[in-house]
């Protein structure tokens, strides 16, 4: 099932099955402090419990930054 979301910050659309929803501040800061982030960022919401919620695609690199955030390589 395909469901769009609209971006409000970036003024685009994108599928909500093709990305990943990231509260944690201290992850996004590394995702964003890395290379690998650019052009991955697709959104930025507002979650539950009053926190911003980064929406990332989901794609290798986004793997591989997960993979290195896991490892506390980031």
């Amino acid at each position: 099932m395909d469901i769009r979301e609209y971006s409000e910050v970036f003024k685009h659309e994108y599928d909500s099955e093709e990305v990943r929803y990231i509260p944690n501040m201290m992850q996004n800061y590394k995702y964003l402090s890395s290379p690998l982030s650019d052009g991955q960022l697709v959104d930025i919401i507002c979650g539950n419990e009053n926190r911003i919620v980064f929406v990332w695609k989901k794609s290798n690199e986004t793997n591989e930054l997960y993979r290195l955030w896991c490892d506390h390589k980031l």
